[in-house]
Order: C-alpha cells, then structure tokens, then sequence
C-alpha cells in the first residue's frame, strides 16, 4: 500500500476554541482565539491555581507578576454528552475524558457510528459491522497529573503533634482514604483503553508519550498497521493539558509569557517580543483508513495522507543534560536539524518538493529560543512557503499540542484555505507568516512538530 491509499475519514476536536471540527474550521479559519483571562468562576476551582510566574533561575512559583492571569482552557465542555455509560465518568480525568469525547466525534463524523462496537468476524459479515480484529487504537498521552485535593485527606492524617509530616504513615493512610480506583485516572494509557473498550477493538492498541510529538507519532504508527495490512481503520488520538492544578506547578524548561493587549493575542509564536508560551488544553483525532476501506464503505475522504517522517537530532541543551529553570542554560533548547531532515524525509516520501507545499502549520509556540530553531530549518527547507500558526490561538496543549496542529493542516488542505495568524507584522520577515486567509497555491500541507529534547515530525496531506 503506498502512502497515498490512506486517508482521512474523520475529524474530532476538543479545544478552546471550538468543540467538534466544523467549530474548530470556522476559529481557524477567522482567527478567533481561546485565550483568555483565567478567574475561577471560568474553568471552575480545579484551574484555581492556575496563577502562578516562575522567575528566571528559581525552581518554585512566585507571585503573579501581575492581576492579569491566562490561559486557554476550554470552557463549554460537558463530558456527560460523550461518555457512555456515565459510571465510567469515575476513572476519567480530564484529559481521559476530553480524548474520550474527541474520538467519538471522529468516529461520527466518519459515519461509523452504526458499525460499531466492532463484532467478531462471522458475525460482522453478517451485520454489516467492522470486524473486532480490523479496527485499532492509537493514542498520544503524557503524564496525568491529579487533584492535590485527591490526597489531602491521607496528608493530613501524616501530620504529628509537632505539626510536621511523618512519611511512615502514608501508606496506610492511602489506603484507608484514597479510591481504589484513583490510579486509573491517571495512568497514561487509560484513554486509548477506554475508547478501545468502546469501540471493541481488537486490532492494534498502543499508546505513545514522547511530549508534543506523541500525536503524529501515533498517526505515523496508525499508517503503519494500515499499510502493513493489520488494521482497515484505525483511530489516532492524543490529549493533554498544561491547565492542570497540579501541572501549573512544573514548567520543565520552557518559559511562560505575560498577558498581552488585548489578552486574546497573548500566545504569540515566532513575534519578535515573544517571551514564552500560553498554557492550553485539548484533544484531538483522526480516523484513518485505507482507501479500500473508506471506498467499500462509502466513507468520503476528509483529506489524504501523502507523506510521513518522524527524526531525532539531540538539542544543544539535551544532549548537554542542561535541562532546568535558567534560559541561560537552556539556550541550546530545541533542535533545526532534526525539523529540517523531518521536512526532508515526509517530502521525499511522498514524492514531493518544497515547490509542492502550499503552507507549513509550524509548531511554534512563544519560547523565542525553540521558535527560532523552528524559523531556520523552514527558511531552509521550505523557503517562502506560507506558514500559519495555530498554537497562536489555542495556547501549548502539551501532548495534543502535535495533533491539534495536524488536524490545523487537515483543514486547511480540505477547505484550500491558509489560515490567518493575527500578529503575522510582528514576525520575522524570512518567515512568510499568513497574514489574513488566502487561497492556497498548491494543495499539500506540511504538518510540523517538535520538542525541545530534539525530536520531530513531519506530516503531508492533501485534499482528496
């Protein structure tokens, strides 16, 4: 099977900016972003926390530099209208619950909804159904972090006369005031399983945690069975969230950014006054098929998968171990040769040119240092190529950070229309940034993703 054969039937999406894919089109598609000023009654008291600036060279929170606090969370989300049955509300945390609902959006907008769950193979030749075997689950996911209120009650009872913590007492008081099942909530591949549960897949089920390139990796995976002849349909998902109150506490190497005016246009990726990134949530996925698949079904592709490369070139600051609070040590953060030999290698097997992309979503997110790395293999690899910028709008997601930009190029192939970026005058002019929605002139789009450490991918697609 070439890489050709397999495409896009389906699309969810859980944003800030919008719930479903025709929600997320129209944001994209006007620019409308979902940062915004973060008070509890907004996302409610698990985000409350949520307030906290890390001063360069300090390894805890300080005080709020300023009143202005901000975030993109979304806001309008109800997991009650996704997942089925309820009880299973008990073992989600959010993020299990976002990704939940943002692949049973996929599975109906493919029109798979009355196929499934999957049967066994007799029975489904019979019904009309997907075959259990032939139907698998990939999910991008990270850590997931709890609700420090989960535990107070077993901290509390650690406390002595002396009003200090014995650490012996822990254990037991876990156990006698903690859930048994709080651990599922939080273990990473919890979201793959709950939706493979769902599906009553049988087939592929893998889940994939390598920070903001754990979604295209699990879509690169997914092609893999397809083309391999393992799987017809595949559902490739990813969730994460930097909104957590627990996360809001650890921002490993990359810094925040302050509110902008008007706060709505905070996240600035690649401005020449970026300072940092936005925190953000989401969930994003694709099914994916082969084109046999979707053709026997009369399943219309959304877009095409063309061309696919995930490459590693350890960062400056990985591959020194100088990963910590100080940007003077993390200047060597992020990693041009490895998105340069990514944008190489999706083009070279696809068959393409850099003549042949019509916009590159790039990956840039604020941090000036990871930006730049970015701004250079693309003024390398793809010169004067359109780029549009979609964490712009919806902050740094964490793992689903990838995906969402990968469902960003799926729009944009689809409808033929590069997104615009609303501060597109105040980013370097090698890098020819979208400034307000244009046709495109070729109808591949290259995906971009990257991390700090020095992974990468690159993903093509094309409408259909």
């Amino acid at each position: 099977m070439n890489r050709s054969d397999i495409v896009i039937t389906g699309v969810g999406v859980v944003s800030s900016i919008g719930l479903g894919r025709e929600a997320f089109t129209q944001s994209l598609l006007q620019a409308n972003s979902g940062v915004i000023e973060l008070v509890d009654s907004t996302v409610g008291d698990r985000n409350a926390t949520a307030r906290f600036k890390f001063e360069e060279g300090h390894s805890g929170p300080t005080q709020p530099e300023s009143a202005v606090e901000i975030g993109a969370p979304i806001t309008e989300f109800d997991p009650k209208q996704y997942v089925k049955p309820r009880k299973a509300l008990k073992v989600m945390c959010r993020e299990i619950q976002t990704s939940f609902a943002a692949s049973q959006m996929a599975i109906e907008d493919a029109g798979l909804t009355s196929l499934l769950p999957a049967e066994p193979a007799e029975l489904a030749k019979k019904s009309g159904r997907i075959a259990v075997e032939r139907i698998g689950t990939v999910f991008g996911s990270e850590m997931l972090y709890g609700d420090p209120e989960e535990l107070a009650d077993a901290f509390a009872a650690c406390k002595t006369e002396a009003d200090e913590i014995d650490r012996s007492k822990f254990g037991n008081a876990a156990m006698r005031s903690i859930t048994p099942l709080w651990m599922l909530k939080y273990l990473p591949n919890m979201p793959a399983c709950h939706v493979g549960i769902a599906v009553n897949s049988h087939g592929p089920n893998n889940t994939l945690t390598v920070g903001d390139v754990s979604g295209p990796n699990a879509v690169l995976e997914s092609c893999g069975y397809l083309r391999r002849g393992i799987a017809d349909i595949m559902v490739a998902a990813a969730a994460g969230s930097r909104m957590n109150t627990t996360r809001t506490m650890f921002t490993e190497d990359q810094p925040l950014t302050g509110a902008s005016d008007p706060v709505c246009r905070s996240s600035r990726p690649h401005a020449k006054d970026a300072q940092g990134i936005v925190r953000g949530e989401g969930a994003a996925c694709l099914i994916l098929e082969s084109g046999e698949s979707a053709s026997s079904g009369n399943r219309k592709p959304i877009a095409r998968v063309l061309g696919m490369a995930s490459r590693f070139v350890p960062s400056a600051a990985f591959a020194a171990g100088q990963f910590t609070s100080s940007s003077e040590k993390n200047a060597g953060r992020g990693s041009s040769a490895a998105i340069e030999i990514a944008i190489q290698a999706a083009l070279s097997d696809a068959g393409l040119t850099a003549n042949d992309i019509g916009l590159v979503v790039g990956h840039g997110m604020g941090d000036p240092v990871i930006d730049a790395q970015e701004a250079e293999a693309i003024t390398k690899a793809l010169p004067g190529v359109p780029v549009t910028l979609p964490i712009g709008l919806l902050g740094h997601t964490g793992a689903a950070t990838g995906m969402l930009g990968l469902i960003a190029a799926v729009v944009a192939a689809q409808r033929g229309v590069a997104p615009p970026v609303a501060h597109a005058s105040d980013c370097p002019e090698p890098l020819n940034v979208v400034a307000s929605s244009t046709p495109l002139t070729q109808p591949n789009v290259i995906a971009l993703s990257h991390t700090s450490h020095g992974s990468a991918t690159a993903i093509i697609v094309s409408a259909t």
